[in-house]
């Protein structure tokens, strides 16, 4: 028979002679049951290890004192950016939150914002908060660093979104960053463009697990060599992109371009270079930012929302801390036909 967190009610049950439903009055202790019966079931309990979770005894607790169906639990969203408003004014964040708060109060509990991106604030701190509040499950969003991390996640349910630049042992949501990347490049041949080419910055190479290459390459891999452009990539902060952007479209004339830098528009502007009438360009990761682009929407309300899941499943399921088998939700995006791509007949 199980034992430890692998033991049920209807284990307990059993070991005891009793009905399922026995068990739970008994292990309730606010029904009445007769003093043997109980007493066997709480024997059965020890021995096996049972333990009831904290959060399904406050429920019906709850339950039983409002006589409604509602609970409200809390979770963490760890704000892990300098700028502590930036999860709210900028659009391609602050669509993560919309999924992940909605999702979290159709599911009876409330979010609770944790700004820890402070340079007064360290590990033991973030621990300390979050034991205070009560907190019952974690939300990481993408960016942030691994020393951020650095805290005791025992106790806590924990799950990541939206791809992390660092390596953590916690369940995500993902884009498909393969499948995005790959229906870029497509959706552009599709268009009458023919050396499309992508220029990516490290970050995305890290959070993705290098998926954002892989994608793109294997859709290239099915078209004529002759279309065939290298990889762009920026391994320096953002600020100097620009001039390794414009080194690599010099050297490789892409009719074409993969790109999750915002300012590409102007760079190419800048340099006189139509888009799209002499070269269109993508997003694969469409927001506020880059509104009207051509591109892919990556589901950031769907993927907040699905994290919010994956915690409270956790919750419900008495698990808590980094799991050893961490599980990955990828979520597809969308195509979008915007203002930086139309059909071209000059195809070589």
């Amino acid at each position: 028979m199980a034992t430890g967190k692998n033991v049920s009610l209807r284990d307990v049950a059993s070991k005891a002679g009793v009905s399922p439903m026995t068990a739970s009055r008994a292990l309730s202790g606010r029904v009445k049951v007769s003093e043997a019966k109980r007493q066997a079931v709480l024997d059965a309990a020890k021995q096996l290890g049972y333990q009831v979770s904290p959060l399904v005894r406050s429920v019906m607790s709850e339950m039983r004192r409002q006589k409604v169906n509602t609970f409200s639990g809390t979770l963490a969203f760890l704000n892990t950016s300098n700028d502590e408003s930036s999860w709210h004014r900028l659009s391609y964040n602050r669509a993560y939150l919309e999924g992940a708060h909605k999702q979290a109060k159709a599911a009876g509990f409330i979010l609770d914002e944790i700004w820890i991106g402070g340079s007064d604030w360290n590990p033991a701190t973030t621990r300390r908060v979050l034991v205070s509040r009560g907190i019952r499950g974690i939300l990481i969003p993408p960016g942030g660093t691994k020393q951020q991390m650095g805290f005791d996640f025992s106790g806590f349910a924990v799950a990541a979104f939206g791809g992390l630049p660092f390596d953590l042992s916690a369940h995500q949501v993902m884009p498909d960053y393969f499948h995005n990347y790959a229906m870029c490049f497509d959706e552009l041949w599709k268009l009458g463009f023919r050396r499309i080419g992508l220029f990516t910055p490290e970050y995305d190479l890290t959070s993705s697990g290098q998926e954002v290459v892989g994608g793109f390459l294997a859709a290239q891999w099915r078209k004529p060599r002759k279309y065939h452009i290298p990889v762009g990539h920026d391994s320096a902060n953002w600020q100097a992109a620009e001039s390794n952007f414009l080194r690599w479209l010099d050297r490789h004339r892409p009719d074409a371009i993969v790109v999750n830098y915002g300012p590409a528009l102007h760079w190419l502007e800048k340099r006189g270079i139509q888009v799209p009438g002499e070269v269109g360009i993508a997003h694969p990761g469409l927001a506020q930012d880059v509104d009207g682009w051509s591109g892919i929407d990556i589901q950031r309300q769907l993927q907040g929302a699905h994290a919010v899941d994956l915690l409270t499943a956790q919750i419900l399921r008495n698990e808590s801390g980094l799991p050893a088998q961490p599980k990955r939700v990828i979520i597809g995006g969308k195509w979008v036909n915007g203002k930086t791509t139309r059909p071209w007949s000059a195809v070589a």
